[in-house]
């Protein structure tokens, strides 16, 4: 699915998100803390627009590396990003070795992980003692607003993605993944379990989407 969708894929993003999207990703990078030097990874790195903001801040002398299972999206990452390593790795199973990076990342990837606590274990074990993971994903909106929100992902977004993509099959099974993933105060905890401690979650856009920011015990976690 997301082979097919690489070329057009940050098209649709912007699309659809009305151009939020890349205030989320701002946001995500921000939450970071990651300072120049330091090492970030990007998981589930698709076409590179999270990591493309991460190698700013890294900017002197750090560096950033992008993993994803696709290398249809890679291909356009590595085009459109200079200066960040993009590599195929599975999500569940980090071609790292622990205590790696000093912060990690995870924008939209988690929902289409099954296996989501060993994803989040895996960022753990490649931080270092006192990293941070940051992880954007969609949420609840306010109740207020589900109604018209629920409407809009039905009959909205389905014929827009027809109309850039040809095809709506790959945002149909969007919207059915957003509805079906749960709860933000749900996705804390799992990272808690993880190991995370200091969970907090930054909701955005009336909670179209949550950031969910965990620190590892040790140096740096104050």
């Amino acid at each position: 699915m997301f082979t097919s969708l690489a070329g057009r894929y940050d098209l649709l993003n912007s699309v659809l998100s009305q151009g939020q999207d890349r205030r989320w990703r701002r946001r995500a990078a921000q939450l970071t803390r990651a300072q120049p030097g330091d090492r970030v990874l990007d998981v589930c790195a698709g076409t590179g627009a999270l990591a493309a903001i991460l190698r700013s801040r890294v900017a002197p002398g750090g560096e950033v590396i992008g993993v994803d299972l696709t290398e249809a999206m890679l291909q356009v990452a590595r085009a459109r990003v200079p200066g960040v390593s993009f590599v195929v790795g599975d999500a569940c199973q980090l071609p790292f070795p622990d205590g790696s990076f000093q912060a990690a990342t995870m924008a939209f990837g988690l929902r289409n992980i099954h296996q989501r606590q060993l994803a989040l274990s895996e960022l753990a074990r490649v931080l270092r003692p006192g990293g941070r993971a940051v992880v954007l994903e969609f949420s609840q909106v306010h109740r207020v607003l589900r109604p018209g929100y629920a409407w809009y992902s039905r009959h909205l977004i389905p014929p827009i993605a027809r109309r850039i993509l040809g095809r709506d099959t790959a945002y149909r099974y969007l919207t059915e993944s957003i509805a079906a993933f749960a709860a933000p105060e749900v996705v804390s905890e799992w990272l808690r379990e993880a190991g995370f401690r200091s969970v907090r979650l930054h909701r955005m856009s009336a909670g179209v989407v949550a950031i969910h920011v965990g620190r590892l015990p040790g140096q740096g976690s104050a």
